[in-house]
């Protein structure tokens, strides 16, 4: 929405707010985002004229909610191009994501992760340690991440697209995937992935300075 310029309020609901503490431990606490929709998920849009289902106050689903914007402000958003390059590295980054980005994501100085119970919470969910493995202990991968990361510039098709006729589907996959290894210290980004991410001027927001 921001890079098209859509005006919008974002609600931003804790990681733990909804879940039943009786199911998870004790993790869980308020009543969340579930009154939107019943259910305790994320992210629900909500506005004049936003199609909603029986008993629900919004819209689930981030590819819906895609894909109603996209009709409804006639934006210009290509589907994904099928490009087998892409699909096979956005797999292959992927593969690597867990290992070093889920432990240490939550320790970000972000409003997401600012109430320690919704810490507490991923941390249960994903089974995840206390204690932060060093980059030094996995430099395997690292090196791994490092080589997907130089391999990145060899499939831009443009300073900030994959794709010759600008952007896609398959940039709004890659980015976030992207933006989470920023988190990673260590992590070496090539200048046309920084400019990708854009970086220089905070459309994507970049966890190097509190990388671990």
């Amino acid at each position: 929405m921001q890079r098209f310029g859509l005006q919008y309020k974002r609600v931003t609901y804790g990681y733990g707010a909804g879940a039943d503490p009786a199911k998870c431990s004790g993790h869980g606490y308020g009543i969340g985002p579930t009154p939107l929709t019943g259910q305790k998920m994320l992210p629900v849009l909500q506005g004049p004229g936003v199609p909603c289902a029986p008993g629900a106050t919004g819209m689930p689903e981030s590819m819906e909610i895609c894909a109603y914007l996209i009709a409804r402000h006639q934006l210009v958003v290509p589907c994904e191009s099928g490009r087998g390059d892409v699909k096979k590295f956005t797999a292959e980054l992927t593969a690597l994501k867990s290992e070093l980005t889920e432990h240490r994501i939550v320790r970000m100085p972000i409003h997401d992760w600012a109430d320690p119970r919704d810490v507490a919470y991923r941390r249960y969910k994903k089974k995840l340690p206390l204690v932060v493995p060093p980059v030094e202990a996995q430099p395997e991968l690292l090196a791994q991440l490092n080589s997907k990361l130089s391999q990145v510039p060899a499939l831009l098709h443009g300073r900030d697209c994959l794709n010759a006729w600008g952007w896609s589907m398959d940039d709004v996959l890659l980015l976030p995937l992207l933006r989470a290894f920023t988190s990673v210290k260590g992590a070496i980004f090539p200048p046309a992935v920084e400019a990708y991410l854009g970086v220089e001027n905070t459309q994507m927001t970049d966890y190097r300075q509190h990388a671990l």
